[in-house]
């Protein structure tokens, strides 16, 4: 089926996955750019911090300050997309290829010039507004999808957001790395290089034009009709009808106001941002931006831990292709639920093996790297790439925007509370500090288990079909199952 609709639509499904690309890969870029040289932030944050107030700080404020300067990216992000909303108006491809680029080449450069005026706040402030480019990324990006993409494969092309997140991560942690660009001499270099993406975004957006849906909406209808011949190839001369199939496929977004007064759709957005909840309490940020720390934690081979990111990443992107079509063929609810249970139990081990190589067990931290490897197998067949669009599909696609919009603020709501906290608990008490995974996981996915619904298979039924169904009822019930109106999925 993919296939097919590359050769069909070929033009569209290219521009879909060279925009996602170039637009995720930094927001994986960034997340993981402080993981391997954390020694050599970590240094240059706390002696300037004692070089310009002259205090010295103790090994607990040193681990609450590193913490908040981990989460940040999360601050900016939840920032992001407390601004989805006034600046949707701009339009998806505008704000994702135009805008939050021009925020993604300022947090860089502040970055930079960070290292030489040696101020740790202006490093901040940096990832703050990197943070802000990544909020905004992952609310339109897949906002932008689903404004162009065709239906039929949205699912497999919405994972290329997870693989996205996966390369950009897999290029951070290897540039990031001592003999690349991680020294206390050369992180200037890797902190500068994401702009590069965003220099190669905005030269983009020039060549491609808005989307059909936001022209319609200004009214600019030779324009809209334009884009739909640029990027679905229509030859029909008929500039209304163009107009009609493309309202047909593209309804016009609901606001998140408007959309959370129907009963049926708020409880398809609530469940989406359990959903994308349950994404990061299993652990997946702090997984990604402390990794080297937590095999450090268990006396893990030192000579390998600086290289775990990186394989990571890689190992990610490989097992997200499979994703790719089970999404399609084995559904989204099972997927979601089998993996999440496989994630749950990869905490638990995590755990045991990092409180018994406290006592020495050097068998433990091999144990450790197992249990690491079982997360990310199921994180990144299941939980990773469908909890990127499944909110967008709990919900008519009138409302996609405003669902997407409040998961992608709950998702960086978690993250920060996650990697804020991870840290200092990881300090204290060790391997109990998995329970901040373990225990919410366990809830959401007895919530989700109990109420989420499989979106693999929603129909758009005519009222007349409906009228028609009702009226024979117990007659196809025994063949086909009862109809329930008031499902939140049925459209």
């Amino acid at each position: 089926m993919i296939r097919n609709v590359i050769e069909d639509q070929g033009k569209v499904v290219f521009i879909c996955l060279i925009t996602v690309l170039f637009s995720i890969l930094p927001v994986g870029y960034h997340i993981v750019l402080l993981n391997v040289p954390e020694k050599v932030f970590q240094d240059f944050i706390f002696d300037n911090f004692e070089n310009i107030f002259g205090l010295k700080l103790s090994p607990t404020e040193e681990s609450l300050v590193w913490a908040l300067t981990v989460s940040s990216q999360g601050v900016g992000a939840l920032i992001g997309c407390l601004l989805v909303g006034p600046i949707s108006k701009l339009g998806a491809k505008h704000v994702l290829m135009c805008w939050n680029n021009v925020i993604l080449i300022l947090g860089s450069f502040l970055m930079f010039c960070s290292h030489w005026i040696s101020l740790p706040i202006l490093f901040i402030i940096g990832r703050i507004l990197t943070g802000v480019y990544t909020g905004l990324a992952c609310a339109f990006a897949p906002l932008y999808l689903q404004q162009i993409i065709p239906k039929n494969i949205k699912g497999s092309m919405s994972c290329f957001l997870h693989i996205a997140v996966c390369f950009g991560s897999s290029l951070g942690a290897i540039f990031s790395l001592p003999f690349m660009f991680g020294s206390d001499t050369t992180w200037h270099i890797l902190v500068i290089l994401p702009a590069f993406f965003g220099v190669v975004m905005l030269s983009a957006s020039y060549l491609i034009p808005d989307t059909p849906n936001n022209l319609l909406q200004m009214g600019r209808y030779t324009e809209a009709i334009e884009s739909i011949r640029f990027y679905y190839d229509i030859d029909d001369s008929d500039e209304d009808e163009i107009i009609k199939e493309y309202w047909d496929m593209m309804p016009e977004q609901l606001s998140l106001c408007t959309a959370f007064m129907n009963p049926s759709i708020r409880r398809g957005i609530l469940l989406g941002m359990v959903v994308s909840a349950t994404q990061i309490f299993s652990g997946s940020m702090v997984s990604i931006s402390y990794s080297t720390d937590m095999f450090m934690a268990v006396s893990f081979i030192d000579i390998l831990v600086p290289f775990l990111p990186a394989l990571g990443s890689i190992l990610s992107i490989l097992l997200t292709i499979p994703a790719l079509r089970w999404v399609e063929t084995r559904g989204r609810r099972p997927l979601l639920l089998k993996t999440l249970m496989f994630c749950i139990a990869a905490n638990g081990f995590l755990l045991i093996f990092t409180l018994l190589s406290s006592e020495r067990s050097g068998w433990a931290s091999w144990g450790f790297a197992a249990a690491f490897f079982m997360y990310g197998i199921g994180y990144n067949l299941g939980v990773g790439p469908v909890a990127y669009f499944l909110p967008a599909e709990l919900v008519p696609p009138e409302a996609a925007s405003a669902s997407l919009g409040a998961a992608v603020a709950v998702n960086w709501i978690c993250t920060i509370t996650t990697t804020l906290f991870y840290y200092p608990l990881s300090k204290l008490i060790g391997g109990w500090s998995y329970l901040i995974f373990i225990i919410p996981t366990s809830l959401f996915s007895m919530i989700l288990w109990r109420l989420l619904p499989e979106t693999k298979f929603h129909y758009k039924i005519d009222p007349l079909e409906i009228r028609l169904l009702t009226d024979l009822g117990p007659s196809i019930a025994p063949n086909y199952g009862t109809l329930d109106l008031d499902e939140p999925t049925l459209f």
